[in-house]
């Protein structure tokens, strides 16, 4: 058997994401990291830190990247500060792991371009929905061709959320496009499949307390004319298929957990036929009489990678160990960020000044 090395891994951030995520994740895999250090301005948080990881605790993120031994460094703090935290990081020596979004804005997202070029291969990015099982087994049944040529593709998520954190504050860096877009953005240029020609986009504050935007609705069309239809909502009370998508020979949905198939086999032949200029008769619409041998079929999701989105540090580790390709690259997340940035752009809805950004609490840092 292959002995492990573990890494040794700095966690800047024990909120919702930094311990419920992060700190959880981690415990499944203590063979191959081991959490040596983590930081918060909070006491309560780094306590809950430390009794669960057993790991020196810090309220300042410059001293925790000087303790020894630190090799990986994951960067759950607050979203305005995720550039900095990481050139800081970098700067250091250190491997980084960044929580999305990995910048505020297209500008950022270049600077990090600018870090990565001068500390090649030392970013990586947490888009762990790129591994979300019922992305990766639809997407797999998309470019097999069983359903044919595919025209349209429409993704959701719905909520119906009455959040008030800090989330649902523009200047403190929230809104549901840097919060959930990053991941669900990334799905439809995945799904698009070409370069974009078209982007059309809609953001409104519907539910939530703050006053940052909580609904979302894009459409994103590629040269290859595919149109794909985006609504990720706080505002929905009523859900709709995660994933649907259609093409000339067939169609599926999928709720996570399940698929459902409706397709035209694909050695099937369709008898070759034109359309008539004749008028019908009147109560009628002339069909082509050739019947259509559909099938239907509902199959579980388990694409064949077998992974899901909380083996993201697995994949880590491979990456960093063993040199396999890691799921995502930081390219893709700056197109991400690039397509976020046009989606702003796209809409009336009120957003602060570049570098107009609150920071609450303030950096001791």
């Amino acid at each position: 058997m292959k002995k492990t090395t573990p890494i040794k891994v700095g966690i800047i951030g024990i909120g919702r994401a930094g311990y419920e995520m992060h700190i959880n994740e981690l415990a499944n895999y203590r063979n191959l990291f081991q959490v040596v250090a983590c930081c918060d301005i909070d006491a309560e948080r780094r306590k809950l830190a430390a009794d669960a990881t057993g790991a020196k605790t810090y309220d300042n993120f410059a001293d925790m990247l000087k303790h020894p031994d630190l090799e990986l460094v994951s960067i759950v703090s607050r979203s305005p500060d995720h550039l900095k935290h990481t050139k800081m990081a970098l700067k250091a020596g250190k491997i980084v792991f960044l929580e999305k979004p990995i910048a505020m804005n297209y500008a950022e997202a270049k600077k990090l371009k600018a870090l990565d070029a001068k500390y090649p291969g030392k970013i990586f990015l947490r888009h762990n929905r790129r591994i979300e099982p019922a992305f990766q087994h639809v997407r797999e049944i998309m470019q097999s061709g069983l359903l044919g040529k595919i025209h349209l593709v429409k993704l959701h998520r719905h909520f119906f959320q009455r959040r008030k954190d800090w989330q649902t504050i523009l200047d403190c860096g929230g809104g549901l496009l840097n919060n959930w877009g990053p991941h669900l953005v990334d799905h439809a240029i995945r799904m698009v499949d070409a370069p974009i020609s078209e982007i059309w986009s809609d953001l409104q504050l519907i539910s939530s307390l703050g006053d940052a935007e909580d609904h979302i609705k894009l459409l994103l069309k590629g040269n290859n004319g595919r149109v794909v239809d985006l609504e990720l909502s706080y505002g929905s009370a009523i859900t709709m298929p995660q994933y649907v998508v259609y093409g000339n020979r067939g169609a599926l949905t999928c709720d996570g957990e399940k698929i459902i198939l409706k397709y035209v086999e694909p050695n099937y032949k369709f008898k070759v036929g034109e359309a008539e200029r004749t008028t019908p008769p009147f109560g009628a619409v002339s069909y082509n009489p050739e019947p259509i041998p559909w099938v239907e079929k509902t199959i579980e999701v388990a694409p064949p990678s077998k992974l899901g989105m909380g083996d993201i540090y697995k994949c880590l580790y491979q990456a960093i160990r063993d040199n396999v390709a890691f799921p995502i690259t930081l390219d893709e997340g700056v197109e991400i960020v690039k397509v976020c940035d046009r989606i702003r752009k796209n809409t009336a809805y009120e957003y602060p000044k570049p570098g107009n950004i609150y920071k609450f609490p303030p950096e001791n840092s």
